[in-house]
């Protein structure tokens, strides 16, 4: 009874992402690209999806242009072994890569509670692979990190893009509908947090997935959906790794997490840099029993989701954060062994 609780205590699927009350999307802050957005034209799907991106949904625009690009490695105190980069702006083009052509779709389902949930490994053409699993930041996005309704545009999804680089990369991607969108039926008693387990135990069952190399990947408030119920990952199967991106999760819950993590929080908000980032860090190097292994990446001039407008795309399509995108491809370069590409 007590596991079903915990279960059942997250929060319900359909609900709205956890940055929704933004500064910059407030009446009387909006920042200039915003406003700017509104007042130029736009062709009807372009101004739907820059709507419920930015609006219904609450993607925020970029804060500032980019600039070169530059890496700084940092020593703090009681950051001794815990390895701190921050990021500097940079070309955000660079980090665009060419879709797979051989890659491999599968498409499967599978229950979370009394929803049915549609879902798809995508495989590069060596295998087997090692899988990166995606947990979205909300119960109200599908596969591609589009809200419902979207389903005629996928490649335009924060999801769809990253994991055509993690494919470029040579990494397996896992992704699903949550309950409610795309092809999942919505379900009355599932939860971000069961729907992501059930995921989880369907992912890394396949011939083509490499059993010693499945990370786990927390967007937003997926974070907290993987750590709030860690252990039941442990369980399934270890995860090789585990990668928070707008980091959600203070020092004391991410201490049931004890796999290799990469944590990745934008600088512009101190809650996030201190309390989500240097603080999580500093707790899990302290750790009773030994450190665990950690590195945090601190991303300036960026939104507390990690999102960001793609240039040129007139207000209507977003990204993750190309720093955060390079930092995640680097660190599980790192940990697969593969050589890093300067």
């Amino acid at each position: 009874m007590k596991a079903r609780r915990e279960l059942d205590s997250a929060v319900p699927t359909r609900t709205l992402f956890p940055w929704a009350k933004h500064p910059s999307l407030q009446k009387g802050t909006q920042s200039r690209e915003v406003k700017s957005a509104r007042k130029q034209k736009k062709t009807p799907a372009t101004a739907l999806v820059a709507s419920a991106l930015a609006v219904t949904l609450a993607w925020a625009v970029p804060l500032g242009p980019y600039g070169p690009t530059s890496l700084i490695a940092i020593s703090t105190a009681g950051f001794s072994n815990t390895l701190v980069r921050i990021l500097g702006p940079r070309d955000a083009a660079a980090s665009e890569s060419t879709p797979t052509r051989s890659t491999k779709v599968v498409t499967t389902t599978f229950k979370s509670v009394d929803a049915t949930v549609a879902a798809q490994w995508e495989f590069p053409a060596s295998t087997p692979a090692p899988l990166v699993i995606i947990i979205p930041a909300s119960g109200g996005v599908d596969r591609h990190g589009l809200p419902a309704d979207f389903a005629d545009t996928p490649e335009i999804g924060i999801y769809a893009q990253l994991a055509e680089q993690l494919l470029s990369a040579g990494f397996a991607v896992f992704r699903y509908d949550s309950p409610g969108t795309g092809r999942s039926s919505r379900g009355r008693f599932s939860t971000s947090r069961s729907t992501a387990l059930e995921g989880y135990t369907r992912a890394v069952d396949h011939a083509r997935v490499d059993p010693d190399k499945v990370f786990l990947l927390g967007h937003a408030g997926g974070t907290d959906t993987i750590v709030g119920i860690y252990p039941r990952y442990e369980q399934v199967a270890p995860p090789a790794g585990l990668i928070l991106l707008a980091n959600r999760v203070g020092e004391t819950d991410i201490m049931r997490a004890k796999a290799p993590s990469l944590i990745i929080v934008s600088e512009e908000h101190p809650s996030d840099l201190y309390e989500k980032g240097r603080f999580v860090a500093e707790a899990r190097e302290k750790a009773e029993g030994g450190k665990l292994e950690t590195e945090l990446v601190t991303v300036p001039q960026s939104v507390r989701a990690l999102v960001s407008e793609i240039p040129g795309s007139d207000g209507g399509r977003f990204r993750i954060e190309p720093r955060a995108t390079d930092a995640i491809l680097r660190w599980l370069r790192t940990r697969i062994g593969a050589a890093i590409e300067s």
